[in-house]
């Protein structure tokens, strides 16, 4: 993949090589490898292996417009709901 001179100059003010950048985003893309936002990931059972699927509950909190919107623009950037991106939020270290 070729980058920009706008992506190498970005890459030089952090101090990563496009290689770098290249094998995090191989790394990102894969998952099935843990992360700091979602750990491995089981689709359709929120974050719980299969063996540990436990009762769902429906919570609703009220919220600020911004912070809505703000939850929404991290969902697309994994391309996950709103509410999954939640539960990965809440979801206690390791799972």
């Amino acid at each position: 993949m070729s980058m920009s001179e706008r992506d190498k100059e970005l890459l030089r003010m952090v101090g990563m090589s496009e290689q770098q950048a290249e094998r995090n985003a191989r790394q990102a893309e894969l998952e099935s490898e843990p992360d700091g936002l979602t750990g491995r990931v089981y689709y359709g059972l929120h974050l719980a292996q299969p063996d540990e699927q436990e009762e769902m509950v429906t919570v609703s909190v009220r919220l600020p417009k911004a912070t809505v919107d703000s939850l929404d623009q991290q969902a697309r950037r994994y391309h996950i709901s709103r509410s999954e991106y939640i539960r990965r939020r809440l979801a206690p270290d390791g799972q």
